[in-house]
């Protein structure tokens, strides 16, 4: 019985694991790409952490990497800005 629950608990625990690095994958790259298009710069900035990913709207991309990269491109933007 022990077996059973530490393996569905190491399963669950991979495959939102899995999830999070798409979501931080494309955030990344959407960081990268608004904070360049805003600062006219061509050089990749520093990285900030990627954060925890919010809970999906009615709007939001069915593609965990889409909804990273909307929210990195959005902070990219401000970010590049200053």
């Amino acid at each position: 019985m022990r077996k059973m629950i530490f393996t569905a608990l190491f399963i669950g625990m991979f495959s939102i694991s899995a999830f999070a690095s798409e979501f931080c994958n494309g955030f990344e790259r959407g960081y990268i790409t608004g904070y360049k298009q805003s600062s006219g710069s061509s050089f990749d900035p520093f990285m900030p952490f990627c954060p925890f990913q919010p809970f999906k709207g009615f709007n939001d991309p069915e593609s965990d990497y889409e909804h990273g990269y909307i929210i990195g491109y959005e902070k990219g933007l401000q970010e590049g800005r200053k």
